[in-house]
């Protein structure tokens, strides 16, 4: 699909400090505090080409948000995808409004956890958009160290309908991941099996049935 470069984009979508906050979430482990299962987490395979599901945590924030985790422990690569609403004060933005307000605002929880220490070196490679159907999805592609590891890392973000969805894939900095298809491959197929439990009308971020 056609790529179409985002990054001066990204500098001039103002977004609102409460969704900036709201990609990179704190979370909870599950087994401290008991939480029910997302109706989603159950849709899910078990294996994603070489990624196996490792579990879900929820938000700590009281928005129904969640995390599910995948990885390959063997070749240290993870993959989280996360699932939570628009914030309220942003609903009535367009859909391709959101998808770069929150990229955008996830890059900058990620300079700011450099800013911290929790990362350095953190450069973005590349930044674009591509169209899939009506839906837009951002691809951003970043290096960084931490705990002096050389990181590769991509972060994939759409929304549908009043739900934001992103995908954060980490991994060692080689030639061999940076030219991996395998990334692009995992996040389109996450995105799409989201969507289709999102449209469920049984499923809702959170299954009430377990409350």
């Amino acid at each position: 699909m056609r790529l179409f470069p985002t990054i001066a984009l990204l500098g001039s979508v103002i977004f609102s400090t409460a969704c900036a906050t709201t990609p990179e979430p704190q979370v909870e482990e599950v087994a401290k505090v008991p939480a029910p299962e997302p109706a989603l987490y159950k849709t899910l395979p078990d294996t994603v080409a070489s990624f196996e599901r490792k579990g879900y945590k929820h938000f700590e924030d009281g928005s129904g948000g969640y995390s599910v985790r995948y990885s390959n422990d063997r070749k240290r690569r993870i993959a989280d995808l996360y699932i939570y609403p628009v914030a309220e004060e942003n609903v009535d933005l367009e859909h391709n409004q959101l998808v770069m307000g929150s990229t955008r605002a996830t890059l900058m929880a990620i300079g700011e956890a450099t800013r911290q220490g929790h990362y350095s070196n953190f450069n973005v490679i590349n930044a674009a958009t591509r169209a899939q159907g009506l839906r837009t999805v951002a691809r951003v592609q970043a290096t960084y160290l931490r705990e002096n590891l050389a990181s590769y890392t991509l972060v994939y973000q759409t929304e549908h309908k009043g739900t934001l969805l992103k995908i954060r894939v980490t991994m060692p900095d080689n030639e061999f991941n940076r030219k991996s298809a395998e990334w692009d491959g995992f996040a389109d197929k996450m995105f799409k099996q989201a969507i289709r439990s999102l449209d469920s009308p049984t499923d809702k971020l959170v299954d009430t049935k377990s409350i």
